[in-house]
């Protein structure tokens, strides 16, 4: 289970240099040295917890996973790794706030290697991503041998989009270890999300064969299908990881699989029965959005525009600002009338200036994703003026911070004015950037046939045409321009 709704030389300068000369363990760390990053702490029964919370978290058992961290964190309050890689999985933002600063307040009593990680853990959260990466890069190159070291890395590039880095990572652990399973699932999903579904169907045969009776092999595989546009095949494995385990969520598979064939009653059933299960108010509150986003599919607007509202007043009383503002982004979206979207979109910047726990990384990712929202809109008014103005303000984020949805809202952005003021050369550049995003690749289709570009579009198109995600960009964009390019194939 890994749910997941150009890349730049300065935030990877140093990743060559980790993939290369570095990577010899002999030129990596000296003789005798530890193979694996140290994990300090005085009290045995910590270790224990942390041990089996790290072999919870390598089978994809997240809630698990936490409780043991809590309870080693718990049987040693000075246990810095435990609370960074706490902050690092939890979702709750007051707990990550507070995990990560007593992580940093312990950080001078552990070893130089963990200093590096709690750098890495909580510089990624405070939007230093420059010194975060770097810090990772100098503990993968000081720890070649550490397979689990190596999936942590491999596993947080994932979630930050970077799937080539994500690749190369788990693939030199798994040329040292071939059997290692929780590399084996991160890197199937890597592969997929390049579109290299052979060598990600390849890697996920190689996972269920090591851990059949375990669910996520069967969780993950129906992603992976899914992705691949092979729906019932999804769903037979998500019942199979059912079966194996109840508890386990997979669920939440069923039901996104559902509402890609168009069975949102279904979707809406099989959403009702994770909400139940929900291990936290996060993913309570994530797993209702998603169940609103069926109603988009069904183009029932009054029934929409009620469930994401209902989804914005929980999330406030959950204090979770990230998704509040993400479900009035997304009434911004849907709603038809691009000025009476400003009001949904206006009352989402007010969630994230208001005094919330949210990390500095969530709250100017979701302001970057407003602002490109905010653009669009703007540019269909064909107020040209206040849509460059939000992707000035864009430009400035992508030039301080090297968080790659910063960058790609700001390339989406700017494509999309460009656009609409026809100057489809100029757009092509920006556009591509972002060329897996729904709204991108649309748009970057429209802009290849405008400049005659055929076989671009055509590629482009296929692409777009393929995309089964379960996610609100995907039900506002996939459906409608499959159904255009059938009308358009019928036409004389």
């Amino acid at each position: 289970m890994l749910p997941r709704w150009c890349l730049y030389l300065l935030l990877f300068s140093s990743f060559p240099a980790l993939v290369g000369a570095k990577s010899n363990p002999a030129q990596a760390t000296p003789k005798n040295a530890s193979t694996t990053v140290p994990v300090t702490t005085s009290s045995a029964q910590a270790r224990n917890s942390f041990e089996k919370a790290m072999r919870e978290f390598e089978q994809y058992r997240i809630p698990e996973t936490l409780q043991d961290l809590r309870a080693a964190i718990k049987a040693d309050p000075n246990f810095a790794q435990a609370f960074i890689l706490i902050s690092r999985m939890s979702q709750d933002p007051a707990e990550q706030a507070s995990t990560r600063n007593r992580a940093k307040q312990l950080a001078s009593k552990v070893s130089p290697s963990e200093q590096l990680l709690i750098r890495w853990l909580a510089g990624a959260q405070e939007n230093n991503y420059v010194p975060a990466i770097s810090a990772m890069n100098d503990l993968l190159a000081r720890y070649p041998r550490d397979q689990r070291l190596a999936y942590l890395a491999g596993d947080w590039l994932m979630q930050q989009q970077r799937y080539e880095q994500a690749v190369a990572v788990l693939e030199r652990a798994l040329a040292l270890f071939p059997d290692y399973a929780a590399a084996l699932n991160d890197v199937a999903y890597g592969y997929a999300d390049l579109g290299n579904f052979e060598k990600a169907f390849a890697a996920m045969d190689r996972y269920v064969a090591l851990e059949p009776d375990q669910p996520n092999p069967h969780d993950s595989y129906g992603e992976i299908l899914r992705m691949a546009g092979k729906l019932d095949a999804a769903l037979e494995q998500y019942r199979i990881s059912i079966r194996i385990d109840s508890n386990f969520g997979s669920e939440l598979g069923v039901a996104d699989t559902y509402a890609l064939m168009g069975k949102e009653r279904e979707a809406r059933e099989e959403y009702d029965r994770a909400i139940v299960f929900a291990p936290s108010n996060a993913d309570r509150v994530q797993r209702e959005l998603q169940s609103a986003e069926t109603w988009i599919r069904e183009n029932n607007r009054k029934s929409a525009e009620r469930a994401l509202s209902d989804v914005a007043r929980h999330a406030h009383s959950a204090g979770l600002a990230r998704l509040e503002a993400e479900a009035h982004r997304i009434l911004g979206m849907y709603e038809p009338d691009p000025r009476a979207a400003m009001k949904h979109l206006q009352a989402a910047q007010d969630v994230l200036r208001e005094e919330h726990q949210i990390s500095a990384s969530d709250r100017d990712e979701e302001q970057a994703r407003i602002l490109r929202v905010r653009a669009t809109r703007l540019a269909e008014l064909q107020d040209m003026n206040s849509a460059s103005n939000a992707v000035k303000q864009l430009e400035t984020m992508a030039g301080t911070s090297r968080s790659q949805v910063i960058q790609l809202c700001y390339h989406g952005a700017a494509g999309a004015v460009l656009v609409a003021q026809a100057k489809f050369t100029e757009a092509i550049p920006h556009l591509e950037e972002g060329a897996t995003d729904p709204e991108s690749m649309r748009l970057l289709w429209r802009a290849y046939n405008s400049t005659g570009a055929t076989a671009e579009a055509q590629a482009i198109a296929s692409k777009l045409a393929a995309l089964n995600l379960p996610t609100v960009e995907q039900a506002l964009i996939v459906p409608r321009f499959r159904l255009s390019l059938v009308s358009r194939a019928e036409q004389p």
